[in-house]
């Protein structure tokens, strides 16, 4: 399995290079957040394997950029650890399915809104992420506002909200396909 999941990505690599720049982190900046800012629509951010921490390793927001952001070898290898003080992503502008977010575990979260991934007025593309063990109010995992996005071959697990343990969306149209959701609470 793993063999086919690198293949995976060893292939959209190289259709997304033929449109676009490939954004190396560290290599080339040192932060996600480093290089999801220098990236132009089409780029592809690949991030090296380890634990992400700290300011601009979290509470990440593509801009608006149609992008792809992916770990190099899968979410079992890359963690974006927000380590209680922010959430993993924030998509917030405009971003339609062309902003990409492969391959990550987010762990840790914590905000009033999306523990996880934060997503308003926005409809990202979200694939093969382990979104673990976050908290928020409303949406320990995911929370998703006057959205569409596409969530697809992701784990959603162990996380906790007053409301929407998992998701909480409204106002919106998600599209959640061959998901794993198990073990999350809501207390509301």
């Amino acid at each position: 399995m793993k063999r086919l999941s690198t293949a995976v990505c060893v292939i959209m690599l190289l259709a997304m290079a033929a449109y676009g720049a490939t954004i190396l982190v560290p290599d080339q900046y040192p932060t996600i957040q480093a290089g999801i800012n220098a990236a132009s629509a089409g780029d592809t951010v690949l991030v090296s394997d380890g634990d992400w921490t700290g300011p601009g390793n979290r509470g990440l927001d593509f801009g608006g950029r149609a992008i792809v952001v992916m770990s190099a070898n899968g979410p079992e290898n890359c963690v974006i650890d927000c380590q209680s003080g922010d959430r993993g992503f924030y998509f917030r502008s405009g971003e339609t399915a062309s902003s990409v977010l492969y391959g990550f575990t987010i762990v840790n979260g914590y905000m009033t809104q999306g523990g996880g991934i934060h997503i308003a007025n926005s409809s990202p593309t979200i694939e093969r992420c382990i979104v673990f063990d976050n908290g928020a109010s409303y949406g320990g995992g995911f929370y998703i506002a006057n959205s569409s996005p596409v969530i697809e071959h992701c784990t959603i697990i162990e996380n906790s909200a007053t409301n929407g343990g998992a998701v909480y969306s409204t106002n919106s149209n998600p599209d959640i396909n061959s998901c794993v959701v198990a073990d999350n609470t809501a207390s509301g």
